[in-house]
Formats: structure tokens, C-alpha cells, sequence
């Protein structure tokens, strides 16, 4: 039984967590699938949107205590796994950095480096009794994965402290008031969100996105006047075919055709 559920339609890329009897825990084999499929379509024009969910129970239950087993994948090859390559690392810079809007649809639970994986996607959708929260501190483990960059920066430094020392579970209305996510829905509904979100995106100039993107990303811990400087070098370093179809359909007064180039 694969460890991914690998589905691509047309240009959407749908990767869902299968490892139900483990809560979709991570182990080193997942992640290298994972990432396997990620830099498979960083640089496939053809694809327009990634979704990533989770099968059975829950999104992701963080990392498998029992054991992340090996990894045969020759990306580590020579390389021990320390504090700047830890593979979940790995797995989360790619998400960050992926030249694609990654959409996290999140039923029954979101821990540990599973709010992390959440955390690196770009749209965040859950339902309403979503679990979102960090047990770290419960079970005495490090925080190297990302979180405590990722989670300060998303719903504020005192927060964020709070939730990871008190080991707070937050639920999907809250997480959307304290900006957690994006939107949270009832449970019956988040697959047909989930494909209304993915529809817009997949018609929307992703090619565009990628840039704003990239520009969030790079200028979070900027000053504004470095910002400004970053934007006009990405404004130069891209060329955005989809410009002039959408500036013609708006003077048109129509529904653009992007081409996500």
C-alpha cells in the first residue's frame, strides 16, 4: 500500500497521507515521496495547483514515535541528518518555496509537524472540529521542524508561545478567528470547499501567485524600503504572459482565460 496517495488531474495535484493505522504519522519513507512528487512539478507549467490532504481519521498526527524507519532516497545520500537537513526541514522549505499555491484541506486532527505541514501551505481549510495544536512540549521533544518560525508569524508571537507551552489544541472556528486558516467549514462540507478553492486557483493566473508568493515569503522580516527594492527585482525577474489577458478582459468587461503563464 503506498504511503501517498498520488492522484493528478489535469493540472491539479492531489497528495494525500495514507498511513491511517499510524494517524498519518511521518516516517522518512512519506516524506521522500512527498517530496519525490513536489519536485516532480516545481518547474511543470502544466501544474497549477497541489492539494494536500489526509486519509482515514485525521490530516497528520506529526512524527512516528514508533520509529521513522530509512530512507533510501539518494537526495540524502553522503549527507547525516543534523540541523540544517533534517528531511521534515526539507520537506517544509519545499512546501514554502514551491512555485505553486498549496491548498491543506484538514480533517480530525493537525499535530506537531502536521500543524507544520499545515503551517507551509498557502491555504489552509479545516472543519469545524479540526484540531490544530503542538504536543511537543507534552511528550519533552524538540521543536526543529519549522514551527517555531512558522506559528509566531502566523498568529502572533504571545499566542503562539502560550499555545506551545499550555499544549493547546485549537478547533477550526477559533483557528479561523485567530487567523490559523483560512476558512473553517462544517464537516460535511470540506470536500466541496476544498474543490471550489482548487477550482478558483486552477482558473486563477497562478503564474502570479507564485510571484506574490515568492515576494511574502522573502519580505515577511523585511523593512519596508528593502521590500520595495525585493519587489521591483522580482518584478524583473519574471515575465507574466497572463498580464495582457488580464488587463483585456477586464477593459472587456468579461471573465479572464488564464493560461497560469
Amino acid at each position: 500500500m503506498s504511503e501517498v496517495i498520488i492522484n493528478r488531474e489535469d493540472s491539479v495535484l492531489q497528495l494525500k497521507l495514507n498511513r491511517p493505522e499510524r494517524r498519518n504519522a511521518l516516517n522518512y519513507s512519506l516524506i521522500d515521496t512527498l517530496l519525490d512528487s513536489l519536485e516532480g512539478v516545481s518547474k511543470d507549467e502544466s501544474c497549477r495547483v497541489v492539494v494536500l490532504s489526509g486519509e482515514g481519521s485525521g490530516f497528520c498526527a506529526g512524527d512516528d514515535l514508533h520509529g521513522m524507519g530509512q530512507t533510501s532516497s539518494e537526495r540524502w545520500q553522503g549527507r547525516k541528518f543534523g540541523p540544517a537537513v533534517l528531511p521534515q526541514q526539507a520537506l517544509i522549505k519545499t512546501l514554502r518555496t514551491l512555485p505553486k499555491p498549496v491548498v491543506a484541506s484538514i480533517h480530525g486532527y493537525a499535530l506537531g509537524i502536521g500543524l507544520d505541514l499545515a503551517l507551509a501551505s498557502d491555504i489552509r481549510i479545516c472543519t469545524y472540529s479540526t484540531e490544530l495544536g503542538d504536543p511537543r512540549v507534552e511528550r519533552a521533544l524538540y521543536a526543529a521542524t519549522g514551527i517555531t518560525y512558522q506559528l509566531p508569524r502566523v498568529i502572533g508571537y504571545g499566542r503562539a508561545l502560550g499555545m506551545m507551552f499550555m499544549v493547546d489544541r485549537i478547533h477550526g472556528k477559533e483557528a479561523e478567528r485567530i487567523g490559523m486558516v483560512y476558512k473553517s467549514v462544517p464537516e460535511n462540507k470540506l470536500q466541496s470547499y476544498t474543490d471550489e478553492i482548487v477550482d478558483k486557483l486552477n482558473k486563477s493566473a497562478t503564474k502570479s501567485i507564485a510571484v506574490i508568493k515568492e515576494q511574502m515569503r522573502t519580505q515577511i522580516d523585511m523593512s519596508y524600503e528593502s521590500s520595495a527594492f525585493h519587489s521591483i527585482s522580482v518584478r524583473n525577474s519574471y515575465v507574466l504572459e497572463d498580464q495582457a489577458e488580464g488587463i483585456e478582459a477586464f477593459l472587456q468587461k468579461r471573465v479572464p482565460k488564464f493560461k497560469g503563464k
